[in-house]
């Protein structure tokens, strides 16, 4: 066990250049045994790339590092391991198709000889990993049946039968339900207290003040402060991040509840959703509530034409059929995905490509793509929706989180559809890109549009004009924008 509070490592004067970027300049970070400090910053601030060169990944132009008080190189992740230094990324590197044992200990596998994996001695050590971070887990199970919450245990497992010193966890609750997200916790907690020092990087600024003891904050590069938790309050915070205020919004509050846009009636599916109603109205912003598995985006892609249902659904009080996305699309009804990576871009294409997928008609005649009008209308949208690129070719995969999202959102512009839905609209999106959503959105409504929005952030929903709550597959509950409260919507949906 670590001597609590003792300095584990510092970083002092880290630089580092990319061509044309100083991606860091001149920053300072320290970690103590038995603390958890907290990293936040924008995206593109730099805390990536902090957290690379501590692991390795990436070697500083500038700077030193301190292990315990000795000078160290950590220029490649194997020095890192062996000082005791684990990264687990928000992207998580398990091999689906490998057990929870043989995940936990790839690489090292125990062996009876040479050449002999000990699968006996594997199996008991990795379920004495779990039972000492309390969990209680089927080590012989195919990590890719577990879902999102046990793989994030077993990549915790991975990192600590290494007998680890300091964990880094990059956006560790970003996929997480929020039953899961307070396991998760505990267990952060319980490491703190068995001397490890944690950095805890997370856009969830609730979680920060939760349990962070210090909190660093980087801006374009630099390091901003450094300052224990409970000196700060959130807005404080946010003005350290982003450089200016960031206000409560609300979403919507020009609704029209005269002018019905979609309604609903008798939603099913074959396996969940049971007799569903709602309606929307012209210029709403319709919020949906609910836990993991309650139905809610099992609904908006019934509703898209992503999923069979059976359904009496009208737009504008014609009778809706929609039976693929290619439906919904036509009839201007646009689904952005919770998984934008997955499912809502080809990461390998340029900004432009991604923004135009859906509207290339616009631009064609007799087949012939008029890529002069095409590329006009990208620029467009591009400065109307603060996209930050470097050029309409820049490659989607290099974009953050909020622009990526914005891409989704100018593409459903270009075909003028009247309902956007989102599902998680803002997940592992820094603060200030959220309230950019959150502007657009607003604009959206004002120009005649409606929105539904799906999100496990309950301040999310709580900002919408009403409030659907869902739990097992059914409406439970609706309240209005002056109805709801984190305590009621939490009470309707356990």
């Amino acid at each position: 066990m670590n001597d609590y509070h003792k300095v584990l490592l510092e970083m002092r004067g880290i630089g580092k250049n990319f061509p044309g970027v100083k991606a860091l300049d001149n920053v300072n970070f320290s970690i103590r045994a038995g603390e958890i400090h907290a990293l936040c910053g924008e995206n593109g601030a730099g805390k990536s790339t902090m957290m690379k060169i501590l692991s390795g990944i990436y070697n500083p132009n500038e700077g030193e590092i301190f292990f315990e008080g000795k000078p160290v190189q950590i220029n490649k992740p194997e020095v890192a391991q062996k000082l005791g230094i684990a990264i687990i990324h928000q992207e998580l590197s398990l091999v689906p198709e490998l057990t929870v044992a043989e995940n936990i200990f790839i690489g090292d596998y125990p062996q009876k000889f040479p050449g002999v994996v000990d699968w006996k001695k594997m199996n008991q050590e990795a379920e004495s990993v779990l039972k000492e971070m309390g969990f209680d887990m089927q080590v012989d199970q195919v990590v890719g049946t577990l879902g999102i919450a046990k793989q994030q245990i077993v990549e915790i497992a991975k990192a600590l039968h290494r007998k680890v010193k300091i964990v880094i966890l990059d956006e560790p609750t970003a996929p997480l339900a929020p039953q899961d997200v307070d396991r998760l916790i505990e267990l952060v907690n319980k490491l703190r207290s068995e001397g490890l020092g944690l950095v805890y990087i997370s856009h969830r600024l609730q979680e920060v003040f939760q349990i962070s003891d210090r909190v660093t904050v980087l801006k374009d590069g630099q390091g901003v402060t450094t300052r224990d938790t409970k000196e700060l309050n959130r807005d404080q915070l946010i003005r350290l991040m982003v450089g200016r205020e960031v206000l409560n919004m609300r979403l919507g509050s020009v609704a029209n509840l005269e002018t019905q846009i979609l309604s609903v009636r008798d939603l099913c599916t074959p396996e969940l959703l049971q007799n569903i109603n709602f309606d929307l109205y012209k210029g709403e912003v319709l919020g949906i509530a609910g836990l993991v598995g309650s139905g809610r985006t099992e609904l908006v892609r019934a509703i898209f034409g992503a999923d069979p249902c059976t359904a009496e659904m009208k737009l504008y009080g014609e009778k809706l059929s929609v039976r693929s996305p290619r439906d919904a699309i036509r009839q201007g009804i646009a689904l952005l995905p919770e998984d934008r990576k997955h499912q809502g871009l080809i990461l390998g294409m340029s900004a432009l490509k991604n923004m135009t997928l859906s509207g290339l008609d616009k631009f064609s005649k007799f087949g012939v793509i008029n890529r002069r009008k095409e590329q006009e209308d990208g620029r467009t949208l591009v400065k109307k929706l603060q996209v930050r690129v470097s050029g309409l070719t820049q490659e989607t995969r290099t974009l953050s989180g909020g622009n990526q999202q914005k891409l989704i959102i100018a593409r459903w512009l270009f075909k003028n559809v009247k309902i956007l839905i989102f599902d998680e609209p803002t997940r592992g999106i820094d603060v200030g890109a959220k309230a950019e959503i959150y502007s657009l959105i607003n604009e959206f409504v004002k120009e005649g549009g409606s929105v539904i929005v799906i999100s496990s952030e309950l301040p999310e929903v709580l900002m919408c004009d009403r409030l659907l709550v869902m739990a097992g597959g059914r409406i439970i509950k609706e309240l209005s924008h002056e109805e709801s409260s984190e305590e009621k919507v939490i009470q309707y949906m356990l």
